[in-house]
């Protein structure tokens, strides 16, 4: 098996797709495009969605140890605009993304990211009400 640090690469490149195609999909123009996708595509929305997976019990066991392995991986950056917890969460979240890209499990990979949507989505409605 790859490194989670490689699968976490996979995992960001796959989670970015797939929210820029949902996006593009809305028909936004350029400008809200990017605003839109930076939403969801960054570490402390990948932590929070992480965290909420993981509180609800959403992963697999097996998912769940490579998210471990990879939460715990020696990473060589750092997030710009997210604490160390956080990216190492985003990082996990990410890995877990990449192996099931790899593993060609593509059903359960949309899966996970269709909840993450719907998790993020979520957290800002209640940060919305709570203004």
């Amino acid at each position: 098996m790859l490194a989670p640090t490689a699968l976490a690469f996979v995992g960001d490149a796959v989670h970015t797709l797939y929210i820029r195609r949902k996006t593009v999909e809305c028909g936004y123009g350029q400008y809200t495009l990017h605003q839109k996708t930076s939403k969801y595509v960054n570490a402390k929305a990948q932590a929070a969605v992480f965290d909420a997976l993981v509180e609800q019990g959403l992963f697999t066991d097996e998912e769940l140890e490579l998210a471990r392995r990879a939460k715990n991986a020696h990473l060589h950056s750092r997030a710009k605009a997210a604490s160390p917890a956080d990216y190492h969460k985003a990082t996990a979240f990410e890995s877990v993304i990449g192996y099931l890209e790899l593993t060609e499990n593509y059903a359960r990979r949309d899966e996970l990211l269709s909840l993450a949507i719907k998790v993020y989505d979520e957290k800002q409605q209640v940060k919305e009400d709570d203004k």
